[in-house]
């Protein structure tokens, strides 16, 4: 750079700074470098397809079962122990012919044991009080005309009201008194599978149980995955599927596979069959990348 070029340049930099100074704000002229379209660079194009292998017949599983149910008695009066005694035959009897279908006495649980009163009013209600021709001594809904007829010949309400206030007030309802007892006992039982847990639902239901609920507890049995002996097969498979999927897409889309750039397997999954899980096998899924020419 000459002597003169640099003379130049510095009279330029004192020049905006004294702008800058001044409160002006001078805008320079920026170059910018860009990159051509055949200079920016372009991924490569690539295609995936995921194939799954299967490894069936592993293990035999069982789904465990529960039911719940209710025993209910109810007594009149105050004979609340020969409710409890009622309840506690029917128990053993319902626990008797659980047993007998093959269900393990130590399955059946008592889950409750409930008692409480039942309450309800006294009848006949009380009478019509004389003096004043209401229930509880309230007054009269109209007052009474003698000349139309009483209550029964009005055909309107007689628009003169009672000058005085009722000598008898409203008595007040009595409340609610015990007219028995309920007993109530919950049974829980624990099923090895499906079938039992149907036959004890119908034992159930055949000896009087109300509120009859089951459920399934879940899967027992063997749930490891296989061994490589048996995974080899099926991560074989699963390639070769990627494989023709990948190709199948390519001719559909008019590319052409290249090298193969990345394969990812997938750890194996459990899938159960049978609705309530009565077998399960094992999948497996591995991922195939390509390279398009």
């Amino acid at each position: 750079m000459t002597t003169t070029t640099l003379r130049k340049t510095g009279l330029a930099l004192l020049t905006a700074a004294a702008l800058f100074g001044a409160g002006q704000v001078m805008l320079l002229p920026l170059r910018v470098n860009a990159q051509t379209p055949e200079q920016v660079p372009v991924a490569a194009a690539t295609l995936s397809a995921t194939g799954i292998g299967q490894v069936s017949g592993t293990s035999v599983e069982s789904a465990a079962g529960a039911l719940m149910m209710s025993i209910e008695e109810r007594s009149s009066g105050t004979d609340v122990q020969g409710a409890v005694k009622t309840v506690q035959a029917r128990l053993a009897k319902m626990r008797a012919a659980l047993v007998a279908t093959g269900v393990a006495d130590a399955s059946i649980h008592l889950q409750g044991f409930n008692i409480g009163p039942n309450y309800g009013y006294a009848y006949p209600m009380p009478a019509v009080d004389p003096a004043s021709g209401g229930m509880n001594g309230a007054a009269p809904p109209f007052a009474t005309d003698g000349m139309s007829g009483g209550m029964g010949g009005a055909t309107t309400p007689s628009p003169v009201a009672p000058s005085v206030a009722p000598s008898v007030m409203p008595r007040p309802m009595p409340p609610p008194a015990p007219t028995g007892y309920m007993v109530n006992a919950q049974l829980g039982v624990d099923t090895n599978g499906p079938e039992q847990l149907a036959t004890a639902m119908r034992v159930a239901i055949d000896n009087g149980a109300t509120n009859v609920n089951s459920y399934m507890k879940g899967v027992s049995g063997n749930s490891t995955p296989p061994d490589s002996s048996k995974l080899a097969p099926a991560i074989r498979q699963a390639t070769a599927q990627a494989k023709v999927m990948a190709q199948a897409s390519a001719e559909a889309a008019g590319v052409t596979l290249g090298d193969i750039s990345s394969i990812t397997v997938l750890a194996p999954t459990p899938s159960y069959n049978g609705g309530l899980s009565q077998s399960v096998s094992w999948q497996v899924q591995v991922r195939v990348t390509y390279a398009l020419k």
